[in-house]
């Protein structure tokens, strides 16, 4: 798969918006409109597919008699973004997939009994703020695996790459040649009807990257072989 370096992004971008020799923009500052025009477009794929264009998991263990998660404990290269999905090992052996329990059903199970008692399909869990809660408290060790998405990669050194899918990258170097301009206050018209036309493709391309075999609606109950 291809791949740009940040050097590479900037000197694109500089000759798309005709301003290779000028020092008008310095190039922390258009790293700057790179690292922003990457998270424009780590959106536009997440919002197209669902967010499987990247997505990363983690295995972590519950304590007895905590309900209460913080995610930067869990997830330690602290790059979370969005959450896809959990699952909890069922009887030490096959994973399980848990349902989220709504903000009113937060009180629900603190006295019906506990992991033990009820199994891990009574399980559910709640993403509030920065922390992952799971009802009722868990009373054992359970393994615990989550699904997220990563935030956009944030380039620093020239030689830092960036995946490109599909020449993607096109859409952030007329971006961050669209942001230059207005700072210079010139003309971007043309720039912003080439930067509609790709984000338009973009999200056309984007939207089943499983080209053989689009999404279907989730039978609930089917997603833990019941």
């Amino acid at each position: 798969m291809a791949s740009n370096t940040l050097l590479q992004l900037r000197t694109e971008s500089r000759q798309r918006a005709d301003m290779e020799n000028s020092t008008f923009v310095g190039d922390a500052e258009l790293t700057n409109y790179i690292n922003n025009s990457i998270s424009e477009l780590h959106d536009i794929l997440i919002q197209a597919y669902d967010g499987d264009y990247y997505i990363d998991e983690i295995t972590f263990q519950t304590s007895a008699n905590q309900n209460s998660y913080e995610l930067s404990t869990i997830i330690t290269n602290d790059d979370f973004y969005k959450l896809r999905g959990i699952d909890a090992k069922l009887n030490n052996s096959d994973w399980f997939t848990l349902q989220p329990f709504t903000f009113n059903e937060r009180n629900k199970n603190q006295n019906s009994g506990s992991y033990s008692y009820l199994g891990v399909a009574a399980v559910k869990y709640r993403l509030v703020g920065s922390t992952i809660r799971f009802s009722p408290i868990p009373d054992n060790n359970v393994d615990v695996r989550i699904w997220y998405i990563p935030e956009a990669i944030k380039l620093t050194a020239d030689t830092d790459t960036l995946r490109d899918l599909n020449n993607f990258s096109e859409y952030i170097i007329v971006d961050a040649a669209i942001k230059m301009l207005q700072k210079e206050e010139s003309d971007v018209s043309v720039l912003m009807a080439q930067k509609s036309d790709l984000k338009r493709r973009i999200e056309e391309s984007a939207n089943n990257r499983d080209a053989g075999s689009g999404e279907s609606i989730s039978d609930v109950y089917q997603e833990n072989n019941n």
